[in-house]
């Protein structure tokens, strides 16, 4: 079975479960989360979760890293915009991240620009 195999009503509700329980609650923001546990706190099994992130074309990683990385940009422009001190370091644990290089490493896949990279084209972009 692949993931257009898995019924349409259980794929949205699947969707709509994640919006609720993961991203709305900041649930992917622990550390160790695991498919289980997250199929678990939305209410359904790890088969059917899996299925319904290969239906995405992505994995159970590659989700849970996106989450977070857009939680590292958001912590980027806020503390940007009250001038407040930061290290990309830090803000990657905050999001998540067990380590800087797994987070680095997810960023530059994700991205295709390194962290440093992309935080000075944000600068350049703020300054036009």
């Amino acid at each position: 079975m692949n993931g257009d195999d898995l019924p349409q009503a259980i794929h949205d509700h699947i969707g709509i479960l994640l919006q609720q329980h993961c991203i709305d609650t900041q649930l992917y923001l622990q550390h160790d989360l695991s498919l289980q546990q997250l199929a678990k706190a939305i209410g359904t099994n790890r088969y059917y979760l899996s299925q319904y992130f290969s239906s995405q074309g992505t994995t159970y990683n590659a989700y849970i890293n996106g989450q977070r990385i857009e939680h590292f940009m958001n912590l980027y422009h806020k503390a940007v915009a009250t001038q407040q001190f930061f290290t990309a370091q830090q803000f990657a644990m905050e999001s998540g991240f067990h380590n800087y290089r797994t987070f680095s490493n997810a960023f530059k896949h994700l991205t295709g620009q390194t962290v440093t990279g992309w935080m000075k084209t944000q600068q350049r972009m703020g300054e036009c």
